[in-house]
């Protein structure tokens, strides 16, 4: 893979961005599609995140994004959805698969990391934003939710290696020029 230009990195990190922030809007306002709409914010992370020297530019779109997304939406639970949940989950994905070689064992491990990062999730919005997270969900007993939740992380796993792999294999060359 070769290097980016400067000029390059950061027009894709820009553009990265203000998709990003673009996506998290539509999630706040257009009330169906809500999740799909988080699910592509969560995506675009990945065009920077999966460049050679790429890390730094994709933290800052992650920071850029979640601050514009703190400011401009008023309804902060769709900023702790993208700060804690959709924005982090490529730099975890990247992560926990070098970190394991077993595929198994990185997907256990991611499973494990949104669990507790969706725990912290529900802890904050009540606690900190004073919000019921919990009233976005359907009104079903919690020993139905969890594994609804469980099913919807797997699932959400799968669809993004599915989408990365597709994008950085016939996309990425096309989207982003090379030196």
């Amino acid at each position: 893979m070769k290097k980016l230009s400067p000029a390059t990195r950061l027009t894709v990190s820009a553009m990265t961005t203000a998709l990003g922030v673009l996506f998290m809007f539509a999630a706040s306002v257009i009330p169906a599609g809500r999740l799909g709409f988080c699910f592509l914010a969560s995506l675009v992370i990945w065009i920077p995140l999966n460049e050679r020297g790429g890390l730094l530019p994709a933290i800052l779109c992650y920071l850029a994004t979640a601050a514009i997304v703190f400011f401009l939406i008023s309804n902060k639970l769709w900023f702790g959805l993208y700060l804690l949940l959709f924005g982090l989950y490529g730099f975890i994905k990247l992560g926990v698969d070098r970190l394991f070689s077993d595929r198994f064992i990185a997907f256990v491990v991611k499973v494990i990391i949104m669990n507790g990062l969706a725990a912290l999730g529900l802890i904050i919005a009540s606690k900190v934003l004073g919000q019921n997270a919990l009233s976005m969900l359907p009104e079903y007993p919690l020993y139905l939710m969890i594994p609804a939740l469980e099913v919807f992380f797997i699932a959400y796993e799968l669809v993004y290696s599915v989408l990365i792999k597709l994008f950085d294999e016939h996309l990425r060359d096309v989207i982003i020029p090379r030196r």
